[in-house]
């Protein structure tokens, strides 16, 4: 492996944070949610995004150091299987999902996982699939998945099924208002801990 074990694990996070963040550019496209409010309307409300871009700060805290790491950079999706996370500060990195690959590059280097490869990275990738195409059925069988507040303000919250996937990730907390995600709280299995912001870029 060019990264060395841990390089699958680490995009991981940023797959996971990558999935929640594509709904959010795109909320001025989603139809407004009705008064019965619920998870199959929010996640209906991300059905007909076909593309959609936004900018990130994402902090990850790690039990070692004392202060965050701060990335920053752009978040792409193009319906039905591209994802693209392209960090710019302080080091550039480019995390692609092109139908069942996945290219990490980093450092003027570049990794090539397929779909055979590292079965609990591609079960998020097709839970992400099922979020991104409001397919709650198939992002019920990857995640315990658990709604909170209302329209206004809401939480959704998510939790591996998979026990190889538990050993890696605790949670995954999207916060939001009607289709517009704007923080995504990662917590891993040690208790480090992602945090990301999302700005839509301005239409």
């Amino acid at each position: 492996m060019i990264f060395g074990s841990e390089a699958p694990l680490r995009a991981l996070g940023s797959i996971l944070l990558l999935a929640s963040l594509l709904h959010s550019a795109a909320h001025a496209e989603a139809a407004a949610a009705p008064a019965a409010w619920n998870l199959s309307q929010l996640l209906g409300g991300f059905r007909d995004v076909k593309h959609a871009q936004a900018h990130y700060v994402e902090r990850r805290y790690l039990s070692v150091l004392k202060r965050p790491i701060q990335d920053t950079g752009i978040l792409v999706y193009v319906a039905p299987n591209f994802l693209r996370k392209e960090t710019l500060e302080p080091q550039h990195e480019l995390l692609l999902v092109e139908g069942d690959t996945l290219t990490i590059e980093r450092d003027g280097r570049t990794q090539t996982l397929t779909h055979g490869d590292y079965p609990q990275i591609w079960a998020f990738i097709e839970g992400i699939r099922a979020t991104l195409a409001g397919d709650l059925l198939t992002l019920e069988a990857v995640y315990a998945v658990n709604l909170n507040g209302d329209e206004a303000s809401w939480q959704l919250l998510l939790q591996p099924r998979d026990p190889a996937m538990q050993q890696i990730v605790r949670s995954i907390q999207i916060a939001g208002s009607a289709a517009q995600i704007k923080r995504i709280e990662t917590v891993e299995r040690d208790g480090d801990r992602t945090d990301m912001v999302i700005t839509e870029d301005p239409r």
